[in-house]
């Protein structure tokens, strides 16, 4: 016979109330959703999300989606963080170099690579393809965040006196302006193939570079 008097102790069952239950399938729904809007992004590009297209796609009513997201813009903006989280994880896979210039080039790389593989994310987060859409502080924070690797490598090289430039914010934005200038120039469609995009592409971020730090790191 078991003795329920003994030092022992039953597993503590974890309770879910109700309400957090109910949240959790919200979420989980919502996640769901984005995952396939997302994915009528990437296959059919801007033009294919709309709430009746993502509706089917999960084989739900548009009523779930319009109480979830509310309008469209609701549901660009979630779309909008998923792209900063895949921009975001590009950098973090980018490794660590010890030299300024070697890892300013390999992130720089890792947009362009961005950019170009995840053309539909890219063009919603920073070419208006939505034009309903305004990103919102929330958004913008997202933005930031996935920014941060490169953020974080500009005031490194500020405190050690390697940049010109002492402000981290502009030069971040001096960064940033000619490399996105470029991407977007070719998938406007304002640049005749994607070699010479690449070829212009490595010509800015040398142009950036020396803009920057005046001489190169390297020596």
């Amino acid at each position: 016979m078991k003795d329920h008097n003994s030092g022992s102790k039953e597993p503590a069952h974890t309770v879910t109330t109700f309400q957090e239950a109910r949240l959790q399938h919200s979420e989980n729904l919502r996640q769901n959703i984005v995952h396939a809007a997302a994915a009528l992004l990437q296959e059919h590009g801007p033009e294919a999300v709309t709430v009746r297209r993502v509706a089917e796609r999960m084989e739900c009513s548009t009523k779930i989606i319009y109480n979830l997201f509310g309008k469209k813009e609701g549901l660009a903006k979630y779309l909008y963080l998923e792209g900063c989280t895949l921009l975001s994880q590009s950098f973090e896979s980018v490794p660590h170099q010890a030299s300024f210039e070697d890892y300013f080039r390999d992130l720089a790389y890792a947009y362009w690579d961005f950019g170009i593989t995840q053309s539909s994310f890219y063009q919603l987060m920073f070419g208006g393809s939505f034009a309903e859409f305004k990103p919102d502080a929330e958004s913008l924070q997202g933005t930031a965040t996935a920014l941060k690797q490169i953020t974080a490598l500009v005031v490194a090289a500020i405190e050690q006196k390697m940049l010109q430039e002492n402000d981290p914010l502009l030069a971040v934005r001096m960064i940033w302006a000619p490399l996105h200038g470029v991407i977007h120039l070719y998938l406007g469609g304002h640049i005749e193939s994607e070699e010479a995009a690449k070829r212009l592409y490595d010509h800015t971020l040398s142009m950036v570079i020396l803009s920057l730090v005046g001489v190169s790191s390297n020596g």
